[in-house]
């Protein structure tokens, strides 16, 4: 009994299984740290797909607006009152202000207004406005309409206002000869300020015109008491106008080409200048308008002077005016400047430029020394990035495919094929590019910037060695080296 007992006592111990679970979850979360730490650790490539597009460029300028204007002083002291709306054309001798002396005059008008109405010579006359247009009109200009309303509304304010002074003058019988009515005495644009540029002209250009800060405008429009001799109303007369501007250099030379491009010379060598139009949108109100325009140069400061023949009624209330100059947006590829970087190349005189072999590659006569010593002429396959008028531009770290030589190194001398110079490389400049990833790994492409602004440049399409719509490339230049290979 006793033996068995003991032998029931003894222990095994029992070794459970390796979990293959919680291994396999184990490597899962040891991998995903790693990765975790390589992507916040690794830098981050982003391709861009290159596209066909344009930019239209932004050439806002403000200008001042030179008229042919007119100020007309009181007559007399005393209260001035306006019949004539600002910004309305008037004829002579239409209605325009009173002087009341005594400003008595001010409650009859305001009763005088609620009871005016038009008598029926006054509906005649409209009518045969309206007749008359009638008889005109075209579909072709339906620009005109416009105008006839501008015209049927200014003489139906007329009559009011003649009508409305009528009464005033029969009330200020009976008050004494304290109130009187003033017409216009020229037709043209009325307007209810002064600023002083009333008179200015080209020939008194200056840069000061256009400090807007110590630009003083003066309202005429007032309950004060006005004395004789101070303006109470100006005319402007004519319906050609200006804008003056002052010109930086990008739109002087562009103005400059414009202007050129309309010159022409006669026979006997006398250049003739045709005139030149640009097309203008106004900032006020999106109107598109095509001035014709000169340069003016005063204290060695150049200024686009644009000329209207219509339209003045428009702006004729503004002396500053903003506008933007409609200039051909450039078309082209489409990338952003971040993709923009700088390779060095070797600029070689291009009329070492020679080929060889049946497929007339291109490439230079390259000066070596044969194993006994004497000079020989070899051929170098260089591939020519760019060429402009004078140079052409080679990759110094090209090699040869079988030997992995540089084709050509600072200090090599070129044979030029017809006569007996030498050129001696390591002259060197730079090239605007980008980094072309369709292949897997980056590959310089040199670019012609077309135009640009903050984010995007528009590129020459077409060029040797340079890109193509749909194109790849490394977006942010910056994060990669040429031949990097890029890992999707």
């Amino acid at each position: 009994m006793t033996g068995s007992r003991k032998k029931n006592k003894k222990i095994i111990k029992y070794r459970r299984p390796m979990n293959i679970g919680v291994v396999f979850f184990g490597f899962i979360a040891v991998y995903l740290i790693i990765c975790v730490y390589m992507f916040f650790n690794s830098t981050h490539i982003s391709g861009y797909e290159v596209i066909a597009g344009n930019l239209a460029a932004d050439y806002h300028y403000t200008g001042i607006a030179l008229r042919t204007e007119q100020v007309f002083q009181s007559e007399k002291p005393g209260y001035v009152s306006y019949y004539a709306r600002e910004g309305e054309k008037v004829s002579v001798n239409s209605a325009v202000y009173t002087v009341d002396e005594s400003g008595r005059m001010a409650q009859l008008m305001k009763d005088s207004a609620e009871d005016l109405s038009l008598s029926e010579e006054d509906y005649s006359q409209l009518r045969s406005e309206i007749a008359a247009y009638m008889s005109n009109i075209s579909d072709m200009n339906f620009s005109e309409v416009y105008d006839f309303k501008t015209s049927i509304d200014a003489s139906i304010l007329d009559l009011m206002n003649q009508n409305m002074i009528a009464q005033l003058d029969s009330a200020a019988e009976s008050g004494g000869n304290t109130f009187a009515s003033y017409n216009a005495a020229a037709s043209g644009v009325v307007e209810y300020y002064v600023d002083g540029f009333e008179n200015a002209s080209l020939e008194s250009l200056s840069s000061e015109w256009f400090d807007e800060e110590a630009y003083e405008r003066t309202n005429l429009r007032t309950e004060e008491l006005v004395g004789q001799g101070e303006p109470v109303y100006k005319l402007v007369t004519e319906e050609a106008w200006r804008i003056v501007f002052p010109l930086d250099e990008e739109m002087e030379t562009y103005l400059l080409d414009k202007i050129r491009e309309n010159q022409r010379t006669t026979e006997d060598g006398t250049i003739i200048q045709n005139t030149t139009y640009i097309e203008i949108r106004m900032d006020q109100d999106k109107q598109e308008l095509w001035p014709s325009v000169t340069v003016e140069y005063r204290e060695g400061k150049a200024y686009g002077v644009l000329e209207f023949i219509n339209s003045m009624i428009r702006y004729a209330n503004d002396r500053f005016l903003t506008f933007e100059i409609l200039r051909d947006e450039t078309s082209g590829l489409k990338i952003p400047k971040t993709a923009v970087t700088e390779k060095e190349f070797f600029v070689i005189d291009k009329n070492y430029i020679t080929t060889s072999g049946s497929d007339n590659n291109m490439g230079f006569m390259k000066q070596t020394v044969g194993e006994d010593g004497s000079s020989q002429a070899q051929f170098v396959n260089s591939t020519i990035y760019y060429q402009d008028e004078e140079y052409a531009y080679v990759d110094p770290k090209e090699e040869n495919f079988g030997t992995s030589e540089k084709l050509l190194q600072n200090g090599d001398l070129l044979i030029r094929t017809d006569s007996a110079e030498f050129y001696q490389v390591g002259q060197t400049a730079m090239l605007k590019g980008v980094y072309n990833i369709n292949k897997g790994y980056t590959v310089f492409r040199q670019i012609q910037v077309l135009y640009e602004n903050e984010e995007y440049c528009i590129v020459k399409e077409g060029t040797s060695y340079g890109l193509s719509v749909y194109d790849h490339i490394v977006l942010n230049a910056d994060t990669v080296d040429e031949d990097e290979v890029i890992y999707d």
